[in-house]
């Protein structure tokens, strides 16, 4: 008796409706990436917001300086980036994020996708 397999039907979405999902490292919201800002580390230790920079990303919530000081008392930032990030890259990071520079023109290639975490 010879069985014949019948192919299942695959239950997995198509890669065309699938959004990458991100957690706010201050609330831990998980929300769609295009709904939160991306932070990345420089190599001097600063931080940055830009979703096209190299390295290492943290994501917050737009807009949200409770998130911000969230991560930054509960250590969201440490364990994000695998290292210690000094308080005064935090702040300066703030400053930058309630001036409105969330993409900042030198930082971001037209054309380059979003960096993947």
């Amino acid at each position: 008796m010879v069985r014949v397999r019948t192919a299942r039907p695959r239950s997995r979405p198509t890669s065309s409706s699938r959004v990458p999902l991100r957690t706010c490292i201050g609330c831990r919201t998980t929300l769609p990436a295009v709904e939160l800002v991306r932070v990345a580390r420089a190599a001097d230790g600063s931080l940055k917001p830009g979703r096209t920079l190299p390295g290492r990303g943290a994501w917050l919530c737009p807009g949200s300086p409770a998130c911000l000081d969230t991560a930054a008392r509960k250590g969201g930032f440490d364990r994000a980036f695998k290292t210690r990030i000094d308080r005064s890259a935090i702040d300066a990071l703030r400053l930058l994020i309630e001036g409105g520079e969330t993409e900042s023109g030198t930082d971001f290639v037209p054309g380059t996708p979003p960096a993947r975490d």
